[in-house]
């Protein structure tokens, strides 16, 4: 017979509720099992039990006052915590082995993206620090799980934010082979005039590089604090400390490009190559982090409500120079709620909004009446280029999408 404990934890304080989970947890003995009793969704719990691969998790119960989460120990293997701790270990020696990329790929071969960054969150808490993740750990999941990563990514479609994020990363990524070529004809370069017509790519390289800042601020505004409300907090650490160091360097690389006779020829020349070469290298490998890392596990975790917030919060902070223009007009919706705004103020917004509207996106209205005389009112000043579309007909609300053509 089955040995099942049970910890209810609803109504403890955050310290209290982890002094018993995982010591329960951890006391586990091969076929044992822990009924645990919480007042909400334990998910940040799950994926990170299951980053462990040594248990079995089920819900008993699901909501919505009270969810009781099964956790049975399947097997007695070693933790695979401490297989990373010791793989960390390894590397900091030096150069990564052949014998510790076999461990690694032994013990990454099953780990989702998901699982991966609970993993690693795991070990930042009990000690393992940024740095060592950034510089270390993260680099070998690049080299050995590269293919398996890519294999495994959900795909999104616009106007997902992922979706968006990702598109800008390929123009992103366009930028910094382009800067690898001119880094490389600088090196037989002689003089800034010899560079020619290179040095306006690479005033205009530094100057998309620095205009990327609305894609960091979306990510760091809001897709991240999302992750975080799910208890996802040490991977946006990770990525928001690269963006620093990226932030730095690609100022600087602005100030020098965009001042070449501020320098001496050489001095110019050091500074771009060793500027350029970095954040060539340093980028390219953040975002595929986030590509097949942060970004799968935020599609796994937040819900559909979630993503529609973060949508309309990156709308608000806006986008990039270089975004596609069919990302923004496919994504771009403008939500205008005319019902506690006065009768007689509600045109005058509706127009403030419209006028400052690009074509292709679209002005999604909610009112309290069918705004049938607004309809009219486009169709004599903005005939044919307008779409009109109602998406919800009463009986008390009425919602109207205008799309700008």
């Amino acid at each position: 017979m089955t040995n099942v404990k049970t910890i209810d934890v609803k109504g403890l304080p955050h310290g209290e509720r982890e002094a018993l989970i995982f010591p329960g947890v951890e006391s586990l003995a091969s076929g044992e099992k822990l009924r645990l009793v919480v007042e909400f969704n334990p998910m940040p719990l799950v994926y990170m039990l299951k980053a462990r691969g040594e248990f079995e998790l089920s819900y008993e119960k699901e909501g919505p006052d009270e969810w009781i989460l099964n956790i049975s120990r399947i097997s007695p293997q070693e933790d695979k915590k401490e297989q990373f701790k010791q793989l960390l270990k390894e590397m900091k020696t030096g150069e990564v082995t052949e014998d510790a990329k076999a461990k690694a790929r032994q013990l990454l071969q099953a780990v989702d993206a998901t699982s991966l960054g609970l993993l690693e969150q795991e070990l930042i808490r009990e000690g393992v620090s940024h740095d060592e993740i950034r510089g270390s750990l993260c680099d070998i999941h690049l080299e050995i799980m590269r293919d398996s990563l890519v294999a495994q990514r959900i795909e999104v479609e616009a106007p997902h934010p992922v979706h968006t994020l990702m598109e800008e990363h390929k123009i992103i990524i366009g930028q910094l082979k382009e800067m690898d070529s001119v880094i490389e004809k600088l090196k037989d370069t002689k003089s800034l005039e010899g560079l020619g017509a290179d040095i306006e790519r690479l005033k205009d390289i530094s100057h998309h590089l620095v205009e990327a800042e609305n894609h960091h601020k979306r990510e760091e505004d809001v897709l991240f604090p999302m992750l975080e409300k799910h208890k996802i907090e040490e991977p946006p650490t990770i990525m928001r400390m690269d963006h620093v160091e990226f932030r730095k360097r690609k100022q600087e690389l602005f100030k020098v490009t965009h001042n070449p006779q501020d320098y001496s020829f050489d001095e110019f020349k050091g500074k771009v190559t060793e500027l350029g070469g970095y954040l060539s290298q340093q980028l390219e490998g953040h975002i595929f982090k986030e590509d097949n890392i942060l970004y799968q596990i935020a599609l796994q975790v937040l819900s559909k409500e979630e993503w529609g917030e973060i949508k309309k919060a990156c709308d608000e902070i806006g986008y990039c120079c270089f975004t596609p223009a069919d990302v923004l007009s496919a994504e771009r919706i403008v939500d205008l709620d005319l019902r506690p705004i006065f009768i007689f103020e509600r045109h005058d917004k509706i127009f403030e909004k419209w006028d400052a509207m690009k074509p292709g996106e679209t002005l999604r209205i909610t009112n309290d009446h069918d705004p049938k005389p607004l309809r009219y009112q486009f169709e004599v000043e903005y005939k044919d280029h307008y779409e009109w579309e109602y998406e919800q007909k009463g009986p008390k609300d009425w919602i109207v999408k205008i799309k700008k053509k």
